[in-house]
């Protein structure tokens, strides 16, 4: 079975209108995605920052419609939470230490899924340099940067 982890770079993308947002679009077609709970708490905080920086720009209602918007998106997503499983995995695997800390939980759930996926098939979609470079370095199948 295929599996599509996505970290918050690809969903900010498509809800920000980023320079990346089709290609970001294209990534989010796959059908079984799977990410960490952070992807939720990222991307809600990145577009509270967001509303915040440029409010005066914005229509007032902007965060609550693109709020709705990235619930849409999320509801398609099979989560998993933070819990030992996770900490073991960071504790583990040294390289993780390569990427910043949230990146690393992200890359240590991503390898989660990969093992429920008997190594085979499991796709991790990032716009970040560092974990896409993991990403690679673990045998994920995975964007081109």
């Amino acid at each position: 079975m295929k599996l599509y982890y996505f970290d918050s770079s690809v969903l900010l993308s498509i809800l920000l209108g980023e320079e990346r947002q089709e290609e970001a679009y294209g990534y989010w077609q796959n059908t079984i995605r799977v990410s960490s709970i952070l992807l939720r708490i990222e991307t809600i905080l990145v577009l509270r920052r967001v509303y915040e920086a440029n409010k005066n720009n914005f229509e007032n209602d902007w965060l609550i419609k693109k709020t709705k918007i990235m619930d849409e998106y999320l509801n398609e997503v099979n989560f998993m939470i933070l819990d030992y499983t996770i900490e073991r995995g960071i504790y583990l695997r040294k390289e993780l230490a390569r990427c910043r800390s949230l990146d690393a939980i992200h890359m240590a759930t991503a390898l989660y899924f990969k093992e429920l996926n008997h190594n085979e098939d499991t796709y991790l979609y990032t716009f970040d340099k560092a974990m896409h470079s993991l990403a690679r370095h673990y045998g994920f199948r995975t964007n081109i940067i």
